[in-house]
């Protein structure tokens, strides 16, 4: 009988991520306020509603406010008039009096006046401040208690705001009770002015005009102020009765605006659950009537769709039948073609390597007797040269200058089949110092044939095999120099450069020579095909050059082409694929900068 394995209990790493993801949720959810949270729960109905309130609210509130305070302002201003105007009244009443001096009388006239609403006391005095007459409705209000010489002082029929704790808020106005000599006390006098000191005579157009003493008159503003503040209550209230009352008919009217909108919630998932015939009922000429009738033709349309869409899938999956029935033949022709081609592939590489072998062979069967003949010429030069005449001398050298071009032919046609089979290590090479390098090289031909080395642009540094890049530029550069021709009539020149393009690198050497003729263009880059012009003839060449730069560029994902003219040069081009630079920036600093090696 088996034993139970006992497994180690481990949490789902999935379970692990869900639970952190609701922690996470829920830290978020409680560093939001309340407020905002209880808002974001509300549907869109109670959003405008609550808007509505606010709005509602904060006009009411704001109109409320301006009211009080403006009224407030306006009743203050109408209070202080009338206790001026009051103030004045009883100055020009209580002139007679107060020249006799009756102080009986101005305390009746005193006490009468408090019978007036909202007068709350009476004062005469001298011209030197002194009371002569005080009455009050406030017992603990006197003459001594008021800052009447301040308000003497402070301006004359000037409106002042004082406060008592038994008659509240108040204003205070003081007139001076002036005599005009010549005129009479009630009519010629005009409005009043304020002595500049007691007793001080000021003059007049008809007369002089004598300082009688002071009335100082206060109104009490409390009644007022208390009937303001009942109506401030009364229109907060119909405020808030506003508000309330307002509440269900904003509801009613959001319902209301809403209803064709659950309409159409409640046909989306009839749709959603399947049913195509769902249609939304509502005639309306606005907005919302417009987005029903484009409700109800998109639901025919995608039924339509739908219906489309599966007829299309069953003619899909019968296309999916006859598809795999087809894939089986398929796969049963790309097993036979498969095998063919492994039998193909061992076939090639045998044939590589019977060519290679081959070439070995053929190299050692063919360097073996050339080294003999080489040998035996300069065995015969070396001990016989004194004893042959000159045209066997230069027979022997000729035999040797052969053989030195069919060893190197043969070394060339053995680099050449071995650039693909044999790749060299993979390194950065700078391109720009590469051509220098090659700059020198060249530079007795250069110099013996008058020819400049001009490189037109900066060289982006590639990736790639330095020796097999060098011998690309090297050939291009050696057939620039052979073929520039002799004539003294045109510039000789030979340029480098390169242009980076998307996806490649172009480069271009262009030299200024004799030129191709167009039917040998598309033959420069066989092996052994030369041109057919005598001057290209007489040119030492073996016509393996170009080969081998055409197999070397087309390793590196490029192509090679030639533009030429007769008599106007040649331009040939090569690209490199953008896998292989190294680094390109910094090669738009040195565009247009020509840097020239001069032999």
């Amino acid at each position: 009988m088996k034993q139970p394995i006992a497994l180690p209990l481990r949490m789902d790493s999935s379970s692990d991520a869900t639970s952190s993801v609701a922690a996470a949720r829920r830290e978020g959810l409680a560093a939001i306020p309340f407020w905002r949270r209880g808002f974001a729960r509300m549907g869109l109905q109670g959003k405008l509603i609550v808007c509505f309130t606010a709005m509602l609210i904060l006009a009411l509130g704001t109109s409320c406010y301006l009211f009080a305070t403006q009224s407030r302002k306006r009743l203050s201003d109408v209070m202080g008039e009338q206790a001026r105007q009051m103030s004045y009244a009883l100055s020009l009443a209580s002139k007679p009096s107060m020249e006799a001096g009756h102080l009986a009388d101005l305390q009746r006239i005193g006490h009468d006046l408090l019978k007036t609403r909202n007068i709350l006391f009476v004062a005469f005095f001298d011209p030197s401040g002194r009371a002569n007459a005080f009455a009050s409705r406030d017992p603990e209000l006197s003459d001594a208690s008021l800052p009447f010489l301040s308000y003497k002082t402070e301006g004359l029929m000037q409106v002042h705001t004082a406060n008592s704790p038994l008659l509240g808020d108040y204003f205070v106005v003081m007139s001076p009770v002036l005599s005009v000599g010549g005129a009479s006390s009630a009519g010629a006098s005009g409005s009043p002015k304020a002595p500049a000191g007691a007793g001080r005579v000021l003059p007049s157009s008809e007369g002089a005009t004598r300082l009688v003493g002071y009335v100082a008159v206060g109104v009490s503003q409390a009644r007022e102020v208390s009937l303001l503040a009942q109506i401030n209550y009364l229109i907060i209230g119909i405020g808030c009765l506003t508000v309330i009352i307002s509440l269900p008919l904003a509801y009613a009217l959001v319902h209301r605006i809403f209803l064709p909108i659950r309409q159409l919630v409640g046909a989306t998932q009839r749709i959603a659950a399947g049913d195509w015939a769902a249609q939304v009922a509502i005639h309306r000429p606005d907005a919302i009537g417009t987005l029903a009738r484009s409700f109800n033709e998109m639901v025919i349309k995608v039924k339509t769709q739908q219906e489309a869409l599966e007829e299309a899938n069953a003619q899909l999956a019968l296309a999916n039948v006859r598809l795999a029935e087809a894939n089986t033949d398929l796969e049963k022709k790309v097993l036979d073609r498969t095998a063919q081609l492994e039998t193909s592939n061992r076939r090639l590489s045998s044939e590589i390597a019977e060519k290679e072998d081959f070439l070995r062979a053929v190299s050692h069967d063919l360097n073996a007797p050339l080294r003999n003949i080489s040998g035996m010429a300069t065995m015969l030069l070396l001990k016989h040269r004194d004893q042959f005449d000159h045209d066997i001398i230069h027979r022997l050298e000729r035999i040797q200058k052969n053989v030195e071009v069919e060893t190197d032919l043969i070394g060339e046609l053995l680099e050449l089949s071995r650039i693909k089979t044999r790749r060299q290590k993979i390194e950065t090479v700078d391109i720009g110092a590469l051509v220098g390098d090659l700059a020198g090289v060249f530079e007795n031909d250069l110099k013996d044939r008058k020819i400049d080395l001009i490189v037109d642009t900066p060289l982006p540094p590639l990736q790639c095999e330095k020796a097999r890049l060098r011998q690309v530029f090297q050939n291009l550069i050696d057939n620039a120099i052979k073929y520039m021709g002799q004539s003294p009539d045109h510039s000789r020149e030979i340029h480098v450069g390169c242009a980076v393009q998307a996806g490649h690198a172009e480069f271009y050497v262009r030299d200024t020579g004799m030129g191709i003729d167009a039917d040998e263009i598309d033959k420069v880059f066989f092996v052994f095909r030369r041109g057919k012009n005598p001057v290209v003839q007489s040119v030492a060449g073996k016509g393996v050059g170009l080969s081998s730069v055409k197999t070397i560029v087309e390793m590196y994902s490029g192509t090679i082409w030639v533009k030429s003219r007769p008599g106007e040069g040649s331009t040939f081009y090569f690209t490199i694929d953008a896998k292989h630079l190294a680094g390109a920036k910094g090669l738009a600093d040195g565009a247009g900068h020509d840097q020239e090696l001069a032999a």
